[in-house]
């Protein structure tokens, strides 16, 4: 091995990492690194003594001259067909070689005859071809691995290839540009998104050159400088993140978001950290280059086989219809009138038939800023065209995706602008601030359509009931316009709505409902996961907030679609049933048919013994022990499960030990409910939540209830966080550990430090801890709010038993990755103003995320 050329290299890439730091010109440094990898290679190849009758080829990013700091060598030796046992001995000693320079080495040593077979196979050998770059050997060789290869490509079954793989990307990525952590490389709008338009770009001049034909400049002026501009951007951050993390990382991490945006010089204001503002520019430069794909993609698919050839079907002021594309006989059809910029998405609510618009009217909206007055927003036909869109039977939250896509709705509504792109950093959102709005309609949308209503049944018919529901989507365009602005985001978006209905001359009907569902987009949610809804004293306030059972059910679906939207791991059948009882609930108080607490237990009770068929000495039974617990437990759980719950511990209600039994949870992966029957004694809540946490189960809800003669009912909802072994064996298993700890009074484990996710090391949650006195005096209730992590309830309780805390019931709440928990516990001492604040202190200090 050459050790003076490692040596070289290595020296090289310190020079040109540092010359990059000061002048930061991407088109530089790549095409320098990659002519030092070349002269490494050719180095090493020549030492070792490699067969000239063998090509050396550079393909991938390194054929391209791409050769970024930590990105992989992509190599392929290209073979004369009667190649020699010693020479592929001498490939394999120069790819040892090669490893030493520091670089991934990825390789391929074949034949022209096996690239050719390959291809046939697999199309990225096309793509190779297409990107392919001669290093050394014989020059001859791989001339007629082009030429032949150039023969075999065919641009029709390639372009189809390449869409398809591509499609199957996006995917792969949620189909969104928009990701908290995207790929800079692989994500929609990343740098493969421009790769592909050149492969196909290529192949379309070579299919053309081979057939003798000539194809007209398929980029306009403005996309060859675009598509050069944002190249030079990506370009500038992949370098940036590689020689950062000092390592091959295409992903924009949360924890190198901030450390990356100051070395860059973006720097912090009072609103936005200079990690949103580096973001912020990143998603922009993705948004043009996805919408650059889109484009140049379409025009390339309408020039070689689209409909579009078709004369069409016209359908007035310009437009026609050419199968299911919109197209334009004027591209400039809202240059002498800019209301007639809207017009496309108009008529995309007006005609099923249109499901895309042409390359002619997508060119149309680039370039934007400079094409429209600064008057634009405030044209009464603008505004008429908008309200159109807004109140459209179909294609609303298509036309409202793609708008937001090329720029337009912030030009409507200039406030939108400024949650473009604006991270959220929190435990809950998966998008940008304008994703999750878009997407949130989306979902909405979904309920006006009957092909889904097997999914949310009661959604589609309330969506389809109510009237006007295109106060719904307005509703959903606004509930977080007032993000990163300080202050609370649903008065400031209630405040824009006002401004936008005087604007477009909503009456005050509408005014007020929309500006309603905004300003308590949260409540709703707030309401089912965090107070308990099965006191009717509860369910009164909420529909005193409400009012009228038209704003019950705008709220109720928002509230539903808002949630969806938030992120893929959040929506759940928990919650649908907690939101979905605060509906009924709610609507039967607004109709009169609201019931008094005893009434509601009373009710419950009779409906759980006719269900159960039991005989007159199990109702004496059931009626003996329900009487040891107060309406808080009948009105907490579902006649389902207090039948479960009666018939699975009938036999059991008289023993003294305890008894534990479980089921799984529908329609919650992963999720069982436990039951724990015991006596009440010293460090009961710790022993049973640190069992959970020994077998790896996370506490989704806990309900204690505590009997007048010192029994104790415990129910919890747990997921199981370790899929590999069988939840019915170790379900078992736990239920004779948790009899066994309990009643033989083992001692307490430590709690387990559970490992923080990513997302929450990034965006921890600062804790709360409040506490008061209830209403009677006698109690105390104390409200947690954490980021959440295995352990967390075992160690809080630790902290009871510290201070010699009574629990009397608690309402454990998991939302995404945060805790928000209410215990009512009793302890004389807490009226001692000093004792609650060492207690609170101790809370806090467990509570804080300390750096491991």
């Amino acid at each position: 091995m050459n050790q003076q050329a490692v040596t070289d290299f290595t020296n090289e890439r310190q020079i040109l990492a540092k010359e990059f730091k000061e002048h930061s010109d991407p088109f530089e440094y790549l095409l320098k690194h990659t002519h030092a990898a070349d002269e490494a290679i050719e180095t090493i190849c020549t030492d070792n003594n490699l067969s000239p009758r063998i090509a050396v080829v550079a393909v991938g990013g390194y054929g391209r001259c791409e050769l970024f700091p930590f990105s992989d060598l992509d190599l392929l030796f290209l073979l004369p067909e009667d190649v020699k046992d010693s020479e592929l001995k001498v490939i394999e000693q120069v790819l040892n070689d090669l490893w030493s320079l520091g670089l991934t080495v990825g390789h391929s040593v074949r034949t022209i005859d096996e690239c050719i077979s390959q291809a046939e196979e697999d199309i990225t050998a096309q793509t190779a071809m297409l990107e392919s770059r001669f290093l050394m050997g014989d020059a001859d060789l791989y001339k007629k691995y082009t030429e032949r290869m150039e023969v075999q490509l065919n641009f029709v079954d390639f372009f189809r290839a390449k869409f398809i793989e591509q499609q199957q990307r996006h995917l792969r990525f949620q189909e969104t540009t928009y990701a908290l952590e995207p790929n800079i490389k692989e994500s929609p709008g990343g740098l493969r998104d421009l790769h592909i338009v050149t492969w196909i770009l290529k192949a379309a001049y070579l299919d053309a050159a081979k057939k003798n034909k000539e194809i007209p400049s398929l980029l306009t002026n403005y996309e060859q400088t675009k598509i050069h501009e944002d190249m030079k951007t990506l370009f500038w951050l992949r370098i940036h993140v590689h020689l950062l993390v000092n390592r091959h990382e295409d992903r924009l991490l949360f924890e190198i978001q901030e450390s990356l945006a100051k070395e860059l010089g973006f720097k912090a204001d009072a609103d936005r950290r200079a990690s949103e503002k580096l973001m912020q520019q990143y998603y922009a430069v993705a948004s043009s280059i996805e919408l650059l794909n889109d484009v140049i993609l379409q025009a390339l698919k309408e020039h070689f086989v689209s409909v579009t050839k078709q004369k069409g079907v016209s359908i007035g002021n310009g437009f026609l219809v050419k199968g299911d594309v919109l197209d334009t006989e004027n591209e400039n059809f809202y240059q002498n009138d800019p209301a007639m910029l809207l017009m496309p998405f108009v008529l995309a609510t007006e005609h099923r038939e249109i499901n895309k618009f042409s390359t002619t009217i997508h060119r149309a909206y680039g370039n934007l800023d400079k094409r429209i007055p600064d008057n634009f927003a405030s044209l009464d036909e603008v505004k008429s065209s908008f309200l159109k869109i807004l109140k459209a039977k179909k294609g609303v939250y298509h036309c409202l995706k793609e708008m937001n896509k090329l720029g337009i709705l912030s030009k409507l509504i200039p406030p939108f602008g400024r949650i473009v792109g604006q991270l959220q950093h929190d435990l809950f959102h998966a998008y940008t601030v304008d994703q999750h709005t878009i997407l949130a309609i989306s979902y909405l949308r979904r309920f006006t359509k009957s092909e889904n209503a097997h999914e949310m049944p009661l959604m589609t018919e309330l969506m389809m009931s109510l009237e006007d529901n295109w106060r719904l989507v307005a509703a959903l365009l606004f509930h977080d316009i007032g993000k990163g602005r300080g202050g609370d985001h649903s008065r400031i978006g209630a405040e824009e709505v006002k401004i936008f209905a005087k604007s477009y001359n909503l009456t005050p009907e509408e005014t007020d409902y929309i500006e309603f569902l905004v300003r308590e987009h949260l409540t709703m949610s707030r309401v089912a996961q965090k107070q308990d809804i099965s006191d009717p004293e509860v369910i009164k306030k909420f529909a005193e907030k409400v009012v009228s059972l038209d704003r019950l059910t705008g709220l109720y679906l928002i509230t539903v679609a808002d949630i969806r939207a938030t992120g893929p791991k959040v929506w759940n059948s928990w919650k649908a049933k907690l939101l979905e009882e605060l509906f009924y609930a709610t609507a039967n108080f607004l109709q009169g048919k609201s019931l008094s607490k005893t009434m509601l237990v009373n009710n419950r009770r009779e409906d759980v013994l006719k269900a159960g068929n039991f005989n007159a000495k199990e109702k004496e039974k059931l009626e003996q022990f329900w009487e040891d617990f107060d309406v808080g437990y009948f009105m907490r759980h579902s006649v389902d499960n207090i039948l479960w719950q009666s018939k699975e511990l009938l036999e059991h209600m008289d023993r003294k030990s305890s008894y534990v039994i479980y089921r799984p949870v529908k329609g919650l992966p992963n999720a069982y409910e436990v039951v724990v029957l015991t006596e009440d004694r010293n460090e009961l809540f710790a022993r049973i939540v640190s069992t959970f946490q020994s077998y790896r189960l996370s506490i989704l809800e806990a309900r204690i209830y505590t009997g007048k003669t010192g029994r104790v009912l415990d129910h919890f909802v747990v997921i199981d966080n370790n899929l590999n072994s069988s939840s019915e064996e170790k379900f078992e298993e736990l239920k004779a550990d948790l009899i066994n700890r309990l009643d033989n009074q083992l001692p307490l484990q430590p709690p387990i430090k559970g490992r923080l996710s990513r997302h929450s090391k990034n965006f921890p949650i600062t804790p709360e801890v409040q506490l008061r006195v209830d209403a009677g005096g006698s109690h105390y209730l104390l409200s947690v709010a954490a980021t959440d992590r295995l352990g967390i309830l075992a160690t809080i309780a630790r902290v009871f038993i510290e201070f010699k805390i009574n629990l009397i019931t608690a309402r454990i709440a998991t939302l995404g990755e945060r805790i928000e928990d209410v215990f009512v516990i009793k302890n004389p001492r807490l009226a001692d103003p000093q004792f609650a604040a060492e207690f609170e202190t101790a809370l806090l200090k467990i509570l804080e995320l300390r750096p491991s």
